[in-house]
């Protein structure tokens, strides 16, 4: 198991990644506050902004509703662990964890700073921000319900380690749920 990625918690990358994005992206909106004159919410550029928020946000939380359904299908048929020493690497998951939440903060920070300073779009970051805040409360209604009900951890490998195609085409991993966690007192 060493040449094959590293299997992460599902709900504590994803609630890692959402907070880590939000967070930053609550310091970055701080600093536009505070630096910018004119948020340009007036006229033909605030509108663009208030509509492209919006539609962002609408479009995200009804991609979260439609696909709701087939992420509790990948939940049902995902695999059981037999050893579960396997996996036993916790320097390696933190490691990966670690690396997700700066990778996550790092997008979120360049997309709002850029977004506001060289775009002069200063809530272009917002979409972003609200796109993350969606997904925690999805993770919330799916995922911990999900691991809850049905007394076990879900697995995956790190996205950060396998790159976004290979995360998607890989099974979700199942192990009983020990002890308290997240996923218990979330």
């Amino acid at each position: 198991m060493v040449d094959e990625p590293v299997l992460v918690r599902v709900v504590v990358a994803e609630v890692g990644e959402g907070l880590a994005g939000v967070l930053v992206g609550v310091a970055a909106d701080a600093v536009i506050l505070c630096t910018l004159d004119d948020l340009g919410l007036s006229g033909t550029t605030g509108r663009i902004q208030v509509i492209g928020v919006t539609c962002m946000a609408v479009l995200w939380a009804v991609n979260f509703l439609v696909t709701r359904p087939r992420q509790l299908r990948a939940f049902k048929s995902a695999v059981p662990v037999a050893d579960v020493s396997v996996l036993d690497r916790p320097a390696e998951q933190t490691r990966q964890l670690l690396r997700g939440r700066f990778r996550m903060a790092a997008f979120i920070a360049v997309t709002t700073l850029a977004g506001a300073y060289l775009l002069h779009f200063p809530l272009f970051g917002l979409q972003f921000q609200l796109m993350l805040a969606f997904g925690l409360v999805h993770t919330r209604r799916t995922a911990i319900w999900w691991e809850r009900r049905h007394r076990v951890h879900l697995w995956k490998p790190a996205l950060s380690a396998v790159g976004r195609e290979n995360y998607r085409r890989s099974p979700y991993y199942a192990t009983p749920a020990v002890g308290s966690s997240l996923a218990d007192t979330a």
